[in-house]
Order: C-alpha cells, then structure tokens, then sequence
C-alpha cells in the first residue's frame, strides 16, 4: 500500500476547487465586457455613421 495516495483521497485539498471558481468569475466577467463591447457600436464605425447621415438627412427635409 502506498501512503501518498491513502493521503490524497482522505485530505480533499481547497486549491483546485478555488482555481475553478477563479476561472469561471473570470470567465463570466470577460463574457460580460465582450457582450457590451459588441452589443454597442461607437460613432466612428461606419455603420453608425450612415446612420448619423440618414437621420440628419431626415431631419433636414422634416424641417422645410
């Protein structure tokens, strides 16, 4: 019999149980940045700007 594995089976050690906990917060936390980086585009993406150009071209025509 070998006294390192009686060892390891009847002490359950905290360290692997904190680095999962670790990984999954971090994980949620980049999940979390990642969704409302794409989820909002800024202004100077070229989609935003068409869209700033329509709206200002409605707006104008509204007007007169």
């Amino acid at each position: 019999m070998i006294l390192g594995a009686d060892d390891m089976s009847q002490k359950p050690q905290k360290f692997p149980y904190i680095t999962v906990g670790m990984s999954i917060l971090f994980g949620c936390l980049f999940l979390v940045f990642f969704f409302l980086a794409v989820s909002h585009q800024p202004d100077y993406m070229p989609s935003q700007q068409k869209q700033t150009a329509t709206q200002v071209q409605h707006l104008s025509q509204q007007q007169h």
